[in-house]
């Protein structure tokens, strides 16, 4: 009975191990929900210190942005989110570069257009700098059909 004790003892520790997000795994995923509250807010001073300079924002619809375009246009409202909703979100961490994968589901707004749905397949890789995780690029496909939307948050 002890040997079969020690034995679900370890297996649980390695199974709590293998579950466990590690620091930087947090650190990115707090910054994620950062960059998600920026875009809705189209707070510009929030979405530059989220991004690095030589940011590549790649959209769904075959454009490519750099970072002042990326800030500019949610900024001056030019693109506007009302609702963000991220799910099946990943991180993987190797070094000081985190590739993240996630759904991402929201309501946006193009000047000019109707409101619109939108359900996205997210890969993004950020960078540690000087301590900080910063967004580098970002390239999004979309999700045919979006039958999995999550309710409101």
């Amino acid at each position: 009975m002890k040997k079969l004790t020690g034995l679900l003892l370890i297996l649980s520790l390695f199974t709590v191990t293998a579950f466990a997000q590690s620091a930087d795994q947090k650190a990115v995923a707090k910054q994620i929900e950062a960059l998600r509250k920026a875009m809705i807010a189209g707070d510009r001073a929030a979405l530059n210190s989220l991004t690095l300079p030589d940011l590549h924002y790649a959209h769904s619809m075959d454009v490519i942005q750099t970072r002042s375009g990326f800030v500019d246009s949610l900024a001056t409202k030019t693109w506007t989110f009302t609702k963000i909703i991220i799910t099946k979100q990943e991180i993987h961490v190797s070094g000081n570069t985190a590739t993240v994968t996630h759904r991402l589901y929201g309501d946006i707004k193009n000047v000019g257009k109707d409101a619109a749905k939108t359900a996205l397949g997210v890969m993004q890789v950020w960078k540690k700098v000087n301590g900080k995780w910063l967004l580098l690029a970002r390239s999004a496909y979309k999700l045919m059909p979006p039958n999995d939307v999550p309710p409101a948050q």
